[in-house]
């Protein structure tokens, strides 16, 4: 399993608290079904998600499709969405 931090900021970069940030994994259980997982973003506007199936993440924040990010098996993605 991987692990993805999705940090959300404002179009000064200043960090956004209490978004709602999803991540859908589709395709990744068993390569058939589909799983999510959801997070709101803490006071540094950071949401935090371990336990990332190998898969493309569709990150989703306040229910808008943000961007697609690729999570290896092993590997820790940190990404940046501006709002």
């Amino acid at each position: 399993m991987g692990s993805l931090t999705v940090n959300v900021r404002d179009s000064n970069k200043k960090p956004l608290r209490g978004k709602k940030v999803f991540c859908n994994f589709p395709g990744s259980f068993l390569g058939m079904v589909g799983t999510h997982s959801e997070a709101y973003t803490d006071s540094d506007g950071t949401a935090e998600f371990s336990d990332v199936p190998g898969c493309t993440v569709e990150v989703y924040v306040n229910g808008k499709r943000q961007l697609n990010i690729g999570v290896g098996s092993s590997d820790h993605k940190d990404v940046t969405v501006t709002l």
